[in-house]
């Protein structure tokens, strides 16, 4: 997978998903030919989701978008073998990858993170991304873990979260056609660029698709315009990380006419403080293109 892979978003409506409003958001992709989309991760809720409620997610998305957008799906857990147990719900979709985070909570040292990563990849259909987030996991995926990693012949590449830029540029070391790094940051999607990330699985592509789309394809071309776009965006992404992911964009979306205002506890909507600071942002951005 390469190019924008977008964290999408789940709506919700009387506490069950809303299939109306996931059937605009995959339209909403199709027509702005975004290049991935990430099913179950952090942004989707997937924590919040039952079985039933993520394969009937993948289930629609992969009718919506299959051949036309490649899927990545979060088998999120801090339990090795859950993770290879979330995966099995999805043997009946041909989806391009899995997604599998290092544990939380249970915090392991560095031969247990390697062999819950090993295993995992061992027991899965599909190849596997792996995910270092410190601010959800607490840890960084030791860099001799990753190293070690990237030899695995399951394990396609990393999604690099951790906004730390001495971090990512060590795991660049290790990037070749076999193991590839995706930015995991907003913020510092530019930064993965330069180090030579393969893809931006982001947030804010859920509202601004073609822009990140854009932000990419100029990377190579036209380096000044590839900036001006992606710092256009930049203090909404900002603003939008004020409080926890995915609160903020879906307040963003929710200003641009989709039915996303609800969550699933423990999230709750963002306080008036930030929804005054989003709808400033979005005025200034709209008034502008």
């Amino acid at each position: 997978m390469n190019g924008s892979i977008v964290a999408l978003i789940t709506p919700f409506k009387n506490n069950k998903i809303d299939f109306k409003e996931l059937d605009r958001l995959c339209s909403l992709h199709l027509e702005k030919n975004t290049d991935g989309l990430l099913l179950l991760g952090t942004t989707a809720e997937a924590e919040a989701l039952s079985d039933d409620e993520k394969v009937s997610v993948v289930k629609f998305i992969y009718e919506r978008v299959y051949k036309k957008i490649d899927i990545m799906v979060g088998i999120i857990s801090n339990i090795t073998e859950e993770a290879v147990r979330l995966a099995g719900l999805f043997d009946d979709f041909d989806v391009n990858c899995f997604l599998a985070i290092n544990p939380y909570y249970n915090k392991t040292n560095t031969s247990g993170l390697l062999k819950h990563f090993t295993y995992i990849a061992d027991h899965i259909r599909k190849p596997l991304v792996i995910y270092n987030v410190p601010k959800r996991t607490s840890m960084n995926i030791p860099i001799d873990v990753v190293s070690a990693l990237s030899y695995h012949r399951n394990i396609v590449g990393i999604k690099e979260a951790s906004g730390d830029f001495l971090y990512q540029l060590q795991i660049a070391n290790f990037i070749n056609d076999d193991f590839k790094l995706y930015s995991g940051d907003d913020s510092t999607m530019l930064l993965s660029l330069y180090l030579g990330a393969s893809g931006v699985i982001n947030v804010i592509g859920n509202a601004f698709p073609s822009d990140i789309r854009k932000i990419i394809q100029l990377f190579k071309t036209n380096d000044s315009l590839c900036k001006e776009m992606f710092y256009r965006l930049f203090n909404l992404i900002r603003i939008m990380y004020a409080e926890v992911s995915p609160i903020g964009i879906k307040y963003v979306m929710y200003l641009l006419g989709y039915n996303t205002l609800e969550y699933r506890r423990p999230l709750d909507k963002p306080s008036n403080y930030l929804k005054r600071l989003l709808e400033n942002e979005m005025y200034i951005l709209l008034e502008n293109e």
